[in-house]
């Protein structure tokens, strides 16, 4: 793992990259949510800048993890995986993303996604605009990974009660505002 995080380091100069880099090179602990965090936020934005290979070889840095029953350190690995589905769909391996969100939907229960819904379209969007108010970038920034997150691991995975092309804007309208960080 570390030789491919330092790899990355090396190779893709970009502020959100170093970042996730230098904290996963000095510890990483797959059974710790935080830095499950850290490995899916380096894809995200991997993904982001266009360095679509490398974002999958971080997402399958969670290959061999198994659900263990802990959803708040699975959502993390779940994200990852979505992320790589979406990525292999669009890179028309239609076949290799189904497999993967089949992979997930057994852990998902899609009867609550409703309770989520006012959340990701207000809630997150509040939160962004009030540390924005506050001039606190990083915290705008952090809530805009958060949303795209869950944007895209709501699209990929299916049946979140808002339409695919609602997402869809979603994540281009996140993608272009968080691709202009350097």
């Amino acid at each position: 793992m570390n030789e491919l995080i330092q790899n990355i380091m090396d190779n893709v100069d970009k502020k959100g990259v170093q970042r996730d880099c230098k904290k996963l090179l000095k510890k990483c602990n797959l059974k710790s949510e935080k830095d499950t965090g850290f490995i899916t936020e380096l894809a995200i934005w991997l993904y982001i800048y266009g360095y679509e290979k490398e974002a999958i070889s971080v997402c399958d840095l969670f290959a061999n993890e198994k659900f263990t029953g802990n959803y708040t350190l699975w959502s993390n690995i779940d994200h990852a995986y979505c992320l790589k589905a979406r990525i292999l769909r669009e890179q028309g391996n239609l076949n290799e993303s189904q497999k993967i969100i089949k992979f997930v939907n057994q852990y998902r229960h899609p009867e609550l996604y409703i309770n989520g819904v006012e959340h990701f379209l207000k809630t997150l969007d509040i939160n962004i605009q009030s540390n924005l108010d506050y001039n606190s970038k990083a915290g705008a920034r952090g809530w805009r990974l958060l949303k795209f997150e869950l944007a895209i691991a709501y699209r990929e995975a299916g049946k979140y009660p808002l339409p695919d092309e609602q997402l869809e804007e979603v994540i281009d309208e996140l993608k272009s505002i968080l691709s202009k960080e350097a």
